[in-house]
This record gives structure tokens, sequence and C-alpha cells, in this order.
């Protein structure tokens, strides 16, 4: 492709131009240039060799997965999770009102006296809440986000068809626009003048990261861990940060004991609401219809209520329950696993934000009106009620298991490939290494490109997606993004840094460099490119400092992470974004029958002639 430009008629427009404002004056034709500007394109060759991750760290992840992925081509993928847990913060060990030395020797001051007192705290219902990630994207600002949205770019759009526009509903406290009948009284909104919204305050919110199944029953297992986890290496004499990896499964190892739940739970994606308890105290009230707490959606699992009992309330007052050392030496943490369901389900849940809450009743003493503090007999027993929380924390880690690829992805693994195909897989899976330039003729064309002045206006690489192949092997669903990085340090391209596109949502971030997922109308994705103009340039100009490293490719979720992860096999480091996402794609190779789709770097620049 060549575009011409003539120095001479651009030098001459300018010269008219600024002539119109002072007076004529002959120019020596010597002084004009005669060089043509010429907007050229070549394509150069590239190589692909593919690597498999086996064995990575994984107690830094900034994510956990949890379940099952079944993926037609890269294996079954089967995962899960760690943890220990943490005290309350600044803990004192007490349950209910009174400390376990109060209740038994009572309480004895110049002011107050209180005589033995068993509060009988009897833990009724705990809960291990695992949050769901989240969003609430709302493309047109019109309330309602995206994924309810009937058009995510029209706020003049009417979701539930009642005739009143999303953002009309949404800017009053009397519609919901979501429901056609906001009250339920029969009366579309459309057309009803005196709804009123009973839970004007609810929110709406798009789960993210679930692969697979998520309507079906999920069989999930807890165990209570039994082998202690060291925050600090033994082996290095305690001088450094214990390491943990995939292939670190202590269930399989046999340090697991008490079974605190196995069963299924039907996953529920709304937000979770909680209501006073009535005061009977207050008659013209009744405090339990009033919402006290709204949570984003979770899973919620049962644990069994008898165990905790013993292993904690029965320990009251003792150090495992005010010193958090103590007492994950005591309480080691927790495996949680989900048990093979009729569909594969892998999910990535907030971790870091997991907790137990452990409900209990309890018998409280309460002064009675005008009482005297120090009179024990002016005291009178209540029930009562009250929630301990532990928190998720402290060494966290995943175990992983992945079946072998299917037989393509492994020879292309061992390099007996030709070429035709570049396979990638995130998590336990597979990354490709991309070569510039690659082979005698690719250096002679490097050669010559660093040999000449010549301006390079945009290089890219653009990854079609094989989409025959793909729909013949069953893989329904392609990643939303691919991240392209400096494979020798594991860091980002010159063109990533130097990108300063940004927004509110994590496909907005680094659009310029690229990367993500280009669909055909259909829905279908097509290709993936990437915009490396900077990191040519300098190759091309700066051939002395900058080298032509090799470049590596992975699939990744839309939330990009450049942090790095040691991989144990093979020794190396990837970004996290390698791993974070299951998914597999196969892309068209530098050697794929079809030549509309195949591989090659693309440079358009501007030569002088």
């Amino acid at each position: 492709m060549n575009v011409r430009f003539s120095s001479l008629l651009a030098f001459v427009g300018i010269f008219l131009f600024t002539s119109c404002n002072k007076e004529f004056s002959d120019v020596d034709a010597s002084l004009l240039p005669t060089d043509t500007f010429v907007i050229e394109k070549q394509t150069a060759l590239v190589g692909v060799q593919h690597e498999r991750i086996e064995v990575i760290r994984t107690d830094d992840l900034s994510f956990l997965y949890l379940g099952q992925y079944q993926d037609p081509v890269f294996g079954t993928t089967t995962a899960s999770v760690t943890t220990q847990l943490s005290l309350p913060l600044s803990s004192s060990g007490i349950f209910g009102l009174m400390s376990a030395e109060n209740e038994e020797e009572g309480t004895s001051t110049e002011d107050t006296n209180i005589n033995p007192h068993n509060e009988e705290e009897t833990v009724k219902n705990v809960w291990l809440e695992l949050p769901f990630y989240t969003n609430q994207r709302d493309s047109d600002g019109d309330g309602v986000i995206d994924i309810f949205d009937i058009d995510p770019d029209d706020k003049e759009s009417d979701s539930d068809g009642d005739g009143l526009t999303d953002i009309q509903e949404s800017m009053s406290v009397n519609f919901d626009p979501l429901k056609a009948d906001t009250d339920g009284d029969g009366i579309n909104d459309g057309e009803d003048t005196d709804t009123i919204n009973p839970d004007a305050d609810a929110n709406n919110y798009e789960i993210e990261f679930l692969f697979g199944d998520s309507s079906q029953e999920v069989h999930f297992q807890v165990k209570e861990l039994s082998y202690f986890l060291p925050l600090l290496d033994p082996d290095d004499n305690f001088q450094s940060i214990r390491s943990f990896y995939s292939n670190n499964d202590l269930e399989q190892e046999g340090f697991t004991s008490n079974v605190l739940y196995d069963d299924k739970i039907n996953l529920s994606f709304d937000e979770l609401v909680f209501y006073n308890e009535d005061d009977p105290e207050t008659e013209d009230v009744d405090e339990s219809t009033l919402v006290g707490e709204r949570l984003a959606p979770r899973v919620r699992i049962p644990l069994e209520p008898s165990y905790f009992q013993q292993k904690l309330f029965e320990r009251e007052g003792e150090s495992v329950l005010f010193d958090n050392n103590d007492f994950q030496e005591y309480f080691n943490g927790l495996v949680i696993s989900i048990q093979n369901n009729t569909n594969p389900l892998l999910m990535q849940l907030n971790f870091v934000a997991g907790q137990i809450k452990i409900e209990y009743d309890f018998k409280k003493l309460v002064l009675i009106e005008d009482g005297d503090t120090a009179n024990p007999s002016d005291y009178v027993v209540e029930d009562s009620s009250s929630t301990y929380t532990l928190g998720l924390s402290g060494v966290q880690f995943n175990s992983i298991a992945q079946d072998e690829p299917a037989l393509e992805v492994q020879n292309a693994l061992r390099g007996q490939d030709d070429g035709q195909y570049i396979y990638l897989k995130g998590g336990l899976g597979v990354v490709s290494y991309i070569d510039l330039f690659a082979g005698a003729e690719g250096q002679s064309q490097l050669t010559e490109l660093q040999s000449n002045p010549w301006l390079i206006n945009e290089a890219n690489l653009t990854f079609y997606v094989d989409q025959q192949k793909v729909a013949d092997l069953g893989m329904s669903e392609l990643p939303s993004r691919l991240y392209l990085f400096d494979a020798d340090e594991s860091t980002p391209l010159e063109d990533y840094i130097i990108d300063g596109t940004s927004g509110s949502h994590p496909d907005q971030v680094k659009t310029t460099f690229g990367g993500l997922a280009q669909y055909n109308e259909a829905g279908e994705v097509i290709s993936y490119k990437f915009v490396i103009t900077e990191h040519l340039s300098k190759l091309i100009r700066q051939a002395d400092d900058y080298e032509n490293i090799q470049l590596g490719l992975c699939v990744s979720s839309d939330y990009l992470n450049i942090q790095s992860t040691e991989v144990v096999q093979p020794e190396l480091e990837v970004p996290q974004s390698a791993i974070s996402s299951p998914l597999g794609v196969i892309l068209a190779g530098p050697n794929h029958t079809n030549p509309d789709l195949r591989l090659h770097l693309e440079i358009f620049y501007t030569a002088y002639q």
C-alpha cells in the first residue's frame, strides 16, 4: 500500500497561505524540498512457541478458584481453597456480656455486685459467607444495570415494558424499573396513579467470574484443616515467607478432619436483606419491618453449630480466643471444595472478604428500672442473641489439578506442530511466545528497517480466531481479552505503559494497546488486536539499546493484572493475568491454511524517496 505526498506541494501550500499576510517575495528554488513522503506497509514473519504452566505459586494470587471447569481441548480444571481463619480485631475472648471468670465468680466492686451467672451461650446457626465478585455497570445512566437493561445504551428504553422509561422510573422512589407492576396491585405502572415501591432501596448486581452451570444445585464440602500453616518457612529457619503452590493439596495428603458441611445449595444472586428484631417496648413501631442490613450477593454455607459450640464457645476465656497466633495454631483453618456436580462449575469468589458468622443465644442479666447496681437481686435474666464473626485471612492458597490437554496441544507443546494454530488457556494452561522477524528472512527484513531512516506510524499484531475449529470442538465460551507482555522479564511492553486510556470499567482500560475481543454481528469473537508501535519503533530506531525480545501471549480476564507470579514447572514467571481466567482459545498461527487469518506483524511506516 503506497500513499504519496509531495513535499513540494505541501511547502507551496504553506507558502501561499502565509503570503496572504505578507508582501510577496521570490523564493530560491534550491530551498524547496524535493523528497516525496510515501506511507508504506510491510508484513513481517513471526514465530510461535508454546509452554504449559503446570505448577504455580497460589498463596500470592489476588483471586482464588473454586470448583471445576471442563474444556473440550485443554481438559478439566479442579480447584479447592485452603484458608486460615482469624479472630475479630481486639478480640476479648468473651461471648455474651460477661467473661467466663465473671460468670463463674460474679462481680464485686464498690459500685457493682453481680452474683455468679451462667449466660448459657448456645450456638444456633453458623454461616460460611463467600461473596461473589459483582458489578453494577450502567452504561447509559438510566438506573438499570446493563445486564438487566433491554438496551444498555438508551436511557429512554423501557426494560419492564410498562410504558414508562427506565430513567423515569429510576428517578422516582415509587417505581421499580424492572417491575411492570411495582406495588403488585394488578395495575400496570404506566397506568397506576397511586403506586408505592415497597423496597425502594433494593440493589441489583451482575455476578462475575462464574464459568459453567450456576443454575444447578452446587455440592459444597467444608472440612476442618488439621495442619498448621506457618507464615514463615521452617525450611529457611523462619527467615522468609513460606510459599504454597497449586500442587499442595492438604486434603489429598490426609490433613483434614471434621466435616463441617457436605451437601448441595442453590446459589442465590440476589441482595441479602436482614430485618431488625422487634422491640416489645416500642408498641407503636414494628422494628421487624425495618431493614437492618443489606449485603451484596454471596454463597452462604450452613456449618455444623455443635462443632463451633464445642470448638469455640466451650473455650471462652482461654488465650486461643484472644491471641490470633494461638487461635490459628488451635483452629488450623478450612479446606473448601465443590464436589462433582451434574455439570461443571468454576467460580472466583472474594475469599478475602469471606467470613464465618456464628449466631448464638444467651441469657443476659439486666438491671431492673431504678435498680441498684450494688444489689445483686435487682438484676433479672432476659433472653438475648448476638453474632460472633471470624474472618477468612492469613494464609490462603489454591490447590489446582489440571488434566492433560488434547493430543494436538501436546504436539504443539513439544514443538511438533506445523505452526497452523496458536493454543492458549488461562490458569494451569498454555501460554505462547511470539518471535518477531522470525528466521533468516525476518532478520534480514529487520536489518533493512533499521538501516533506513523511516518513521514507524503503527505496528500491530492481530490474532484471528479459527471460528470453524473452535465451533467444531465445542469451545462455546472464549476469553474477552488477551494480554501481550515482555516474556523475558514478565513485564508490560512500552505500549502498555504509555497507554493512558482508562474508565470506570475494566474493558475501558488500555484500549489503545488492545487485546480486547472483537466481535462480529452474531456476537462471536473473531479476533484480538495489539498495537505495539512504540515497541517496534525502539527496536528499529534504537537498535543498539533495544533487543528483539520474545513476547508472551496469554489469556486474561478483563481485569488486567501485571503483577508476576512464580511458575515452578517450568521455572519462569508469568503475569497474574495469565492465571486469572480458566478459558481457552485457538487462534490462527503464522502457517494457517487460510492466508487471510495468518498471524504476521503489520508495519505501517513513512519512507522518503
